[in-house]
């Protein structure tokens, strides 16, 4: 074999096949995109009712996707629970839905069994469904491969915005209120008038 000085290639043992093989898997695993249409899809919830998204919905969706189980999951999907029970209670009665769905078989590969999301939802203390995605399903559909990574539909099906990775509080309530067509916010209408 020859040497050759100058620059080394980037991966110099790596086989042409295995090469185009990662390029491909890298490819599929793209975060879903803004204005692209979510497909119908149903989630059973760990406890309660389903969520049934059937393409159009009079309502926003926000779907959270975070690693749930186990029980010492990494903080930063629990960070994201305060935030969406948050936003959950200033935004239900104006038709936005929150959903937390597991997306622990997403990013372990393995799915954690049904009664270990029983006790994530209490252990939590969650007030907003958990939804189980069984062997990441929807998730993959969605092309979500990393938690947290929230996901804000809105009423025509399509998506509005996609966060992969932990949300800030303003950006989410300013895509919620634009997407309700309330505008962002103003902080300056935001304060209270001073008594004369």
């Amino acid at each position: 074999m020859r040497m050759v000085r100058g620059p080394l290639p980037i991966f110099p043992c790596f086989p042409a096949s295995l090469a185009l093989a990662a390029a491909a898997l890298l490819a599929s695993a793209q975060p879903p995109q803004t204005g692209e249409h979510v497909p119908a899809f149903t989630l059973p919830a760990v406890r309660g009712d389903s969520l049934h998204f059937s393409g159009k919905t009079p309502q926003l969706v926000l779907l959270a996707f975070l690693q749930t189980v186990p029980d010492s999951a990494p903080t930063a999907s629990r960070r994201q629970v305060a935030l969406l029970e948050s936003m959950d209670r200033q935004y239900r009665a104006r038709g936005v839905r929150v959903a937390i769905v597991d997306a622990t078989a997403s990013v372990t590969g393995k799915q954690p069994p049904h009664d270990s999301l029983i006790n994530a939802s209490y252990d939590w203390n969650l007030d907003i469904p958990l939804l189980e995605d069984d062997a990441g399903r929807v998730a993959k559909m969605l092309g979500v491969s990393r938690a947290p990574t929230t996901i804000l539909i809105g009423a025509d099906g399509r998506i509005v915005r996609v966060w992969d990775r932990e949300m800030a509080p303003g950006e989410l309530a300013v895509a919620i209120e634009t997407s309700l067509g309330s505008g962002p916010l103003d902080p300056r209408s935001a304060t209270a008038a001073s008594p004369k």
